[in-house]
């Protein structure tokens, strides 16, 4: 008995990965989780004894992360600094609220190529 539950279990299982469609990947972060996260960021840069240091930090390795994988798609000249880097994608993203809804890796490789086209 045990074995038919578990066989109809496992083939209940199966199905569900004919049902989902293949292309229903989901972005883990966003425009807006990632505006927010800059927000923090700018309260570090500004001292501000308010800022959540765990999103500040994580906007800076989400968007350094992003700008390492994605260097073929810009040219800037010298070596930027993670500051730099932060920065110029908080700017982009403060004067396009209207892209927050994108996925946020997408953001970050617009606003490089906007300031450092190839």
């Amino acid at each position: 008995m045990k074995f038919i539950k578990g066989l109809g279990l496992g083939i209940a299982l199966a199905a569900m990965l004919f049902i989902v469609p293949a292309n229903s990947s989901a972005q883990l972060v966003d425009g807006r989780k990632l505006a927010a996260d800059m927000q923090e960021f700018e309260k570090a840069e500004r001292k501000d004894p308010d800022v959540n240091y765990q999103q500040a930090f994580f906007y800076m390795g989400y968007v350094t992360g992003v700008y390492d994988l994605s260097d073929d798609f810009y040219y800037y000249p010298g070596k930027p600094s993670i500051k730099e880097i932060c920065s110029l994608v908080a700017q982009y993203l403060k004067d396009n609220p209207d892209k927050w809804g994108m996925p946020a890796d997408l953001l970050v490789t617009e606003a490089l190529k906007k300031a450092f086209p190839k």
